[in-house]
């Protein structure tokens, strides 16, 4: 009788599996705001900010985008060019990250280590060319008026434990007696329409919300479009948000002028809450 044998072939799944790749490891570490050498030292005001993303390309290729700091594994070593784009959490918003259009790239050529890191510490700063109009409550008038039934006030503070930037911040407290402030800006005005980059920035504090809008008039026009609204904090400490304000101002292309307006209602009945702000820019070409 004829015998049949089966030859049976196993694979050794350790010996087939595949063999990652050696990676170089890349350390970006936040941005640093620093001052543009190219205008007055009072220019773009006080340098506060939150740039939070890199969108990073290598050697001209798209890397990805990441939160800073950041540990970015790369396939490969030996130098590389690299072009860090500064970005924001566009009106606050975790997942809508953007490059901030205002900002310069950091680039920088790497000598990557193959199983090792190697750090970079990304810098940016404002381009020349923007128009910055300004309010940090340094000047002797607020530059802001009080909208018709406010029962509060905005004034100047400077408590030694929120003092953070020159010699005061803009103070508002609400209470039951004092339940409710709309204040709109003066030191806007004309902002450009079709579409251009336009941004309001500004620290603050709040244990109360606040909502911010855009007033746009002239012509015999008059828009009050609310927008972005600050949540209170539980913690209070100074927040930076950049607020994009391009697609409101170019809707309103028939309003000549516009103002930056802020609204503040007592959340809750029998409380005292406040509201700090500082360093309010409104930034565009």
């Amino acid at each position: 009788m004829k015998r049949f044998y089966i030859l049976l072939v196993i694979p050794f799944l350790f010996n087939c599996a595949k063999k990652q790749p050696e990676v170089s490891w890349l350390i970006i570490e936040p941005w640093q705001l620093v001052a543009n050498p190219e205008v007055g030292p009072n220019d773009h005001g006080e340098l506060t900010s939150n740039i939070t993303e890199a969108f990073v390309n290598m050697d001209g290729e798209i890397v990805g985008t990441f939160s800073l700091p950041a540990k970015v594994p790369i396939i490969g070593d030996g130098a590389h060019d690299f072009i860090i784009i500064p970005g924001v959490k566009n009106n606050g918003i975790s997942a809508t990250k953007r490059r901030f259009p205002f900002l310069k790239q950091y680039s920088e050529t790497i000598n990557l280590v193959k199983n090792d890191t190697v750090q970079m510490m990304p810098k940016t700063m404002y381009f020349e060319e923007l128009t910055f109009k300004i309010e940090d409550f340094e000047d002797a008038i607020i530059n802001f008026e009080e909208g018709t039934g406010s029962t509060a006030s905005i004034t100047k503070g400077d408590n030694p434990e929120y003092l953070k930037w020159g010699n005061s911040y803009g103070e508002v407290h609400l209470s039951d007696s004092n339940a409710f402030l709309s204040i709109v800006s003066e030191f806007v005005g004309s902002l450009p329409k079709q579409g251009a980059e336009v941004y309001l920035e500004l620290d603050y504090i709040n244990t109360n919300s606040v909502l911010t809008s855009v007033i746009s008039y002239g012509n015999g026009t008059y828009f009050d479009d609310p927008f972005i609204q600050l949540n209170p904090q539980d913690n209070p400490e100074w927040k930076h948000i950049y607020i994009d304000l391009k697609e409101i101002v170019s809707t309103r292309s028939s309003s000549p002028f516009n103002e930056v307006s802020f609204i503040m209602n007592l959340d809750e009945a029998g409380t005292n809450k406040f509201v700090y702000l500082d360093n309010i820019k409104v930034i565009h070409l």
